[in-house]
Formats: C-alpha cells, sequence, structure tokens
C-alpha cells in the first residue's frame, strides 16, 4: 500500500536520526517532503486522461475545468468515445500547443487543412499532473509508487538536513564541525537524489511510444462532424 505523510515522516525522521523530531520538526520534514515530491514530478509526472465535449467551434479549447493540469502529452481529434467499434490507430493530432492565459490552461489544435473541432466534438488528451502524497498539502490520496517511496525519502531528508544548516548560523555549537558535517551529509544524500531521479528520466525516454503510427489525417473533402 502507499504510504501516508505520517508513514513518510516517519522514514524521514529515521533517516536523520531524529524520530522524536527533536530536531527537524514535522513542518520542516513536509516542507522538504513537498520540494523533493516536485522534483519527481518533473521527472516522473502523474499522469491520467479525460475525453472533453467541446463547449464551441474552435481550435483554441479552454482546460481551465481539468485541476492541476501541469502539460499536455497526447490529444486524439477526431474522437468517437461510444464507436460501434474501434477506430484504430487513433486520430492523433499531429500539432498542438498549451499556453496560459491569466493562469489559465489553453490548448491550441494545429490541425491538418485548416480543420477545426466543432462544437460538441469529442476530444481525448492526456496531461500531466503533480503527484500527491495522502494528507500532505491537502492530497487525497498517495500517486507515488511504492518502488520509489525511498528515493523520495532521500531526497526529503536532504532537503531538511541542508535546512538545518541555515537554523544553526550563529548558534554556538560544542562540535564546531557539526554544521559543515550537516551540510557535507545533506549535499551527498541531494547528488543521490538527484541520480536517481536522472536514473527515472532515462528510463522514461527509453519506453518509446505505444503506437508507431500518426493516425489519419482529413483531407479537403473530410469534415470532423458526422
Amino acid at each position: 500500500m502507499p504510504s501516508t505523510l505520517a508513514q513518510f515522516r516517519t522514514r524521514i525522521a529515521a533517516r536523520l536520526v531524529d524520530a522524536s523530531n527533536a530536531v527537524w520538526s514535522t513542518t520542516t520534514l513536509d516542507e522538504a517532503l513537498l520540494t523533493a515530491l516536485h522534483d519527481y514530478s518533473r521527472v516522473h509526472p502523474n499522469t491520467t486522461e479525460t475525453v472533453i465535449t467541446l463547449p464551441g467551434d474552435g481550435r483554441e479549447i479552454a482546460l481551465s475545468a481539468l485541476t492541476g493540469l501541469l502539460d499536455v502529452s497526447e490529444v486524439w481529434w477526431p474522437y468517437d468515445s461510444t464507436p460501434a467499434e474501434e477506430t484504430w490507430p487513433p486520430n492523433r493530432v499531429g500539432g498542438f500547443r498549451l499556453w496560459w492565459d491569466l493562469g489559465s490552461p489553453v490548448l491550441f489544435l494545429d490541425t491538418a487543412d485548416n480543420d477545426q473541432p466543432q462544437l460538441n466534438d469529442e476530444l481525448r488528451l492526456w496531461y500531466s499532473l503533480l503527484h500527491t502524497i495522502q494528507n500532505l498539502d491537502s492530497g487525497a490520496i498517495t500517486t507515488v509508487r511504492p518502488d520509489h517511496e525511498s528515493g523520495l525519502v532521500t531526497g526529503a531528508a536532504a532537503y531538511a538536513a541542508l535546512s538545518e544548516t541555515v537554523d544553526q548560523v550563529g548558534q554556538v555549537h560544542i562540535d564546531p564541525d557539526e554544521t559543515k558535517t550537516l551540510q557535507t551529509w545533506g549535499a551527498a544524500r541531494l547528488v543521490e537524489f538527484n541520480a536517481w531521479l536522472e536514473t527515472l528520466r532515462a528510463q522514461s525516454a527509453r519506453s518509446g511510444k505505444p503506437w508507431a503510427d500518426q493516425g489519419w489525417r482529413l483531407d479537403k473533402w473530410d469534415t470532423s462532424n458526422p
């Protein structure tokens, strides 16, 4: 089962040898975990798909209803969610661009022969959003793969350790090298975390596309409507 925030806190505190949170508060651990989670999301994004019924004609499609959307990776149009039989290869849009209008995402389709979507057309798209951890920053569920949790713990421990070096500036220490040792440890864990992220990035790049075709394009005799 994916871990909750409380379980992540326990593991990060154990990695820092601070089970009682005497040095690192849960607030500090949560911020460190959230930072590591955002790094992870950029390399190994949380993806989902949906079908949209278009509210009007045009190539510019507002996506503000898709909460948390960060990027769009794939678009199928024309699309029929209830076909008598499967259409394959899919009608992949050859070119599209995501832009932001006052903070709201807008999808622009660059379609063949200048054809454009019409009112009540269906469009299927795949998009990415941030990963979440249950109870962290209002997260409802944990979307991180269970086998990736240890990597996140390493990243969060690194960020927490480095934040503590800032807190210790100006304090009197019995061991004059304490802050330097903590900084060295945190920096080493951050290197380890970033190396793991690069491994994930490389694995993702090798996955390839699930199909080899580009689908069919509309010609001058075709229309997107029946």
